[in-house]
């Protein structure tokens, strides 16, 4: 039994991260601070025997007095526009607050690193051609230009370097869309799987910005969850610095997303609406995401199982019963 220590536990992310640890008989230590989290998120196994909660900012966090096999550093302002708008705060969490993160694990003796980056560290990179994207493509003449992707970037890059210094392996992962049950849907703009199916459920018609067209890259979480575990049995015990994309592997139009979403509403809510609200699209976006996920499957054997048809329905589904419950 490993110990780990997750930053953004009570996230959509890091809550499935212990959630996955725990049923595979890990010891697990959580730490967040409601920013971005949710108490709910962590019920279910909040008072599991091998899961401690401490709510605590990672920019206020002390050097640990005990050890930890593995640290998961999930924590982070990750709204692209909240980072726009607030690039200080963005600065101050996402690589200061990575700083302090570092510092806690070559304190508590951990062996490994495990980081939360992002596909948008690809964002300018133009072209069909050049898709998907391979996690030698980006950072080298390729750099973003997105803020929340610039410090993503920046925090990469001491990761890197302090783990080759101090003696800890560290191992960075490059999400693409993340959706499925829990996601945060109280952001500015919440992820669009979640968007939709909750403002269709609401009577109202979903709101695309732009023209639909720009395509993305959607993992759900539990093929997430599996990822996250083979990379710790097949990372935790090296000394390197690698990052691995996490995605499908495809990307589909965003107006194929609110069919799709659709559909599975209607199995569920005659009252489904079918048209749509477009607004100016979102500066700094990327055109196209999708990752090429070949490393991971070499290096470890893992690739997603659930296609976008069924991810889909199962959040539906997950969302949809949720109403019902609250509405006994």
């Amino acid at each position: 039994m490993a110990k780990h220590l997750i930053s953004g536990s009570a996230g959509f992310v890091g809550s499935n991260l212990a959630r996955t640890l725990l049923k595979n008989g890990h010891q697990v230590v959580g730490v967040d601070n409601f920013s971005c989290g949710f108490r709910k998120n962590m019920e279910d196994f909040y008072n599991h025997p091998n899961f401690t909660f401490y709510k605590q900012d990672i920019r206020d966090i002390a050097p640990s007095e005990v050890s930890y096999d593995a640290v998961w550093h999930l924590a982070a302002r990750g709204e692209l526009y909240f980072c726009r708008d607030h690039i200080d705060e963005a600065i101050d969490v996402n690589i200061k607050g990575t700083l302090k993160m570092l510092d806690f694990a070559k304190s508590a003796n951990a062996q490994h690193f495990y980081f939360a980056d992002t596909s948008a560290e690809y964002d300018n990179i133009k072209g069909e051609e050049n898709y998907p994207t391979a996690e030698k493509d980006a950072p080298n003449i390729n750099t973003p230009m997105g803020y929340y992707a610039i410090t993503k970037m920046a925090a990469s890059q001491f990761i890197r370097s302090y783990g080759e210094t101090n003696g800890i392996g560290t191992t960075l992962f490059r999400y693409t869309n993340i959706y499925g049950p829990s996601m945060n849907l109280k952001r500015d703009i919440p992820p669009v799987v979640g968007s939709f199916t909750n403002r269709m459920f609401d009577g109202e018609i979903p709101i695309i910005y732009g023209t639909g067209r720009k395509r993305r890259d959607f993992l759900h979480i539990d093929d997430l969850n599996d990822f996250h575990y083979a990379s710790f049995e097949n990372r935790q015990d090296k000394t390197d610095s690698q990052t691995y994309n996490a995605g499908c592997g495809k990307n589909y139009e965003i107006l194929e997303i609110r069919r799709l979403v659709y559909n599975a509403c209607m199995k569920r809510y005659d009252g489904t609406p079918s048209g749509i609200l477009y607004k100016p699209e979102q500066p700094n976006e990327a055109e196209i995401t999708q990752a090429d996920i070949s490393k991971a499957k070499e290096d470890w054997g893992w690739e997603p199982k659930l296609s976008i048809e069924e991810g889909i329905d199962r959040t539906v589904e997950s969302l949809w019963q949720l109403r019902v419950k609250n509405n006994a």
